[in-house]
């Protein structure tokens, strides 16, 4: 899975897939600019050209109010904790006995 991030909050856009991301690339990216844009317009276009709506619809949510969008992907990293939480057993306090 690849995770969507809009540029100008890093907020989390949404979980794409590798075919639903190539068709993003394809569709959408410029190299001389990092990310991509998109707006009312693109999206209806990029649905003409066959979309996928669940891909459109994350992309409509996320846009909501603004008029264009820049957003860029990465990949979904595995879920690490940072901290492992042992429960303590009542009446020990570490050290020998």
């Amino acid at each position: 899975m690849y995770l969507l991030n809009r540029f100008d909050d890093h907020s989390k856009i949404g979980e794409v897939s590798k075919e639903q991301l190539q068709f993003l690339i394809d569709h959408l990216s410029d190299d001389e600019e990092p990310g991509m844009y998109v707006d009312s317009d693109v999206l209806k276009s990029l649905v003409a050209i066959g979309a996928d709506r669940m891909l459109i619809g994350m992309l409509e949510n996320s846009l909501g109010h603004h008029y264009w969008m820049r957003f860029t992907w990465c990949t979904k990293p595995p879920f690490q904790p940072l901290i492992q939480v042992v429960p303590a057993t009542p009446g020990r306090r570490g050290g020998r006995a």
